[in-house]
């Protein structure tokens, strides 16, 4: 077998072993999505739509802590200390997090309209257990345990449909939901501790740097996912009820296809981190996520009854079957967004966010002059939303440079480079 054939291979591998982790989890997690569908009255599922937006939105810190870890260990070598310290900065972050989530309940509240006080509280600890996970994905993907990142991925999934959607089979609520996530949350991390367990050294001093580096990335982060969630926020607010619980089951359609291409980053990420400014790489992975997005508005394009029928049934949201594919368009902009936002985490660009923000006050604030009632505001809303990505991604893109090596970075030896497990 020639050098050339070999890498490629085990790229193959690799992402086949990501690739159905994260199936695995996406589809557990939207089948608790869609028994919320079929359980709840499109006015509480709005609001648990709205609960989870909140959790995409907080579990940026995980996601921070896991891109840090990933391109710390992508670059540097590490004798135990540098693992460790990732871990602490996780427990640091989970604590803080919790925290700040217990002080605004009344604030998610008043904004969501939400009467329960025990679902907004179970915000907390779903949060702390997502951000504890996250450092141990940074420590798996970093050093490319393919095998074991999946499978913490997988276990998140399924407790969230086992335990989540269990809850809402036993009392469909919304406070049995968040109890339900709640729970589930405690699962990945109990895993994740298992392989990463012998990880010691850690020092205040590198965990203090993790911790600037991931508030920068997880800055950039929550950009993105404020941008990327804020249209289920403004149906909320700026439509009826009814409507806004169609655009929430819409939104189901949307998320797939944002989260359908996420292994090709997964498994990009920790390459683009130690060859900064590769555009020919970045420019193949947005290939990959775009064509991944033009099969699933085909499929919707084609079946849109059997979506409907997937995300709620026709008895309850056949009005949107005829624009299901603007949502797998909207979701399949906000993929190759993402993908560009890691390619810039990885180079340290930290413009990224300000255009972000600046991106999302412009759709708010367009959102608001222009949105209708109805149907017809249903459908602006989430055209504004697709064109919106569509434009950060060009903006973004253009703005990374070839060759650039992150700021900061200081090589102290060879990548790690350890056997894959796939």
């Amino acid at each position: 077998m020639n050098s050339v054939t070999e890498p490629r291979l085990s790229f193959l591998r690799s992402a086949t072993v990501v690739a159905v982790g994260m199936a695995i989890m996406n589809v557990a997690a939207y089948g608790f999505t869609l028994i919320g569908t079929h359980r709840l009255v499109p006015e509480q599922f709005g609001a648990i739509t709205a609960l989870l937006g909140l959790l995409l939105i907080g579990n940026v810190a995980s996601l921070g802590l896991q891109a840090t870890g990933a391109r710390r260990l992508a670059t540097h070598t590490d004798d135990g200390s540098l693992a460790h310290s990732i871990l602490l900065a996780g427990r640091r972050t989970a604590i803080a997090l919790m925290v700040l989530c217990l002080l605004a309940t009344p604030l998610i509240r008043w904004l969501l309209h939400i009467d329960s006080v025990v679902a907004v509280l179970l915000l907390a600890p779903t949060l702390g257990g997502l951000t504890l996970m996250g450092a141990q994905l940074g420590i798996l993907q970093g050093t490319q345990r393919w095998t074991a990142l999946a499978s913490v991925y997988t276990s998140l999934g399924l407790a969230r449909l086992v335990l989540g959607g269990g809850a809402l089979l036993v009392h469909p609520s919304l406070e049995w939901a968040m109890a339900g996530l709640a729970l589930a949350a405690v699962v990945p991390p109990v895993l994740g501790s298992r392989y990463v367990r012998k990880a010691s050294g850690g020092t205040r001093a590198l965990t203090n740097s993790l911790l600037r580096e991931t508030a920068h990335g997880t800055h950039t982060l929550l950009a993105f996912f404020v941008i990327a969630n804020a249209d289920v926020l403004l149906a909320r607010s700026l439509l009826d009820g009814r409507h806004s619980g169609y655009y929430a089951a819409g939104v189901i359609v949307a998320k797939a296809c944002l989260f359908l291409p996420q292994f090709v980053i997964v498994i990009v990420f920790p390459s683009l981190a130690s060859s900064p400014g590769d555009t020919a790489k970045l420019r193949r992975a947005i290939l990959a996520v775009a064509g991944l997005g033009v099969c699933t508005v085909v499929g919707t394009l084609v079946l849109p009854d059997l979506v409907v029928t997937v995300i709620g049934g026709p008895e309850k949201y056949s009005a949107l079957g005829p624009y299901t594919w603007m949502f797998a368009i909207a979701g399949s902009a906000y993929a190759v967004l993402q993908m560009v936002v890691y390619a810039a985490i990885a180079q340290q660009e930290k413009r990224a966010a300000l255009a972000i923000w600046a991106g999302l006050m412009v759709l708010a604030v367009t959102a608001a002059l222009v949105l209708a009632e109805g149907m017809t505001g249903v459908k602006t809303l989430v055209a504004l939303t697709s064109g919106c990505a569509l434009v950060l991604s060009v903006a973004l893109a253009a703005g990374l440079h070839r060759g650039q090596r992150p700021a900061g970075v200081q090589e102290t030896g060879q990548a790690l480079t350890p056997s894959p497990e796939a």
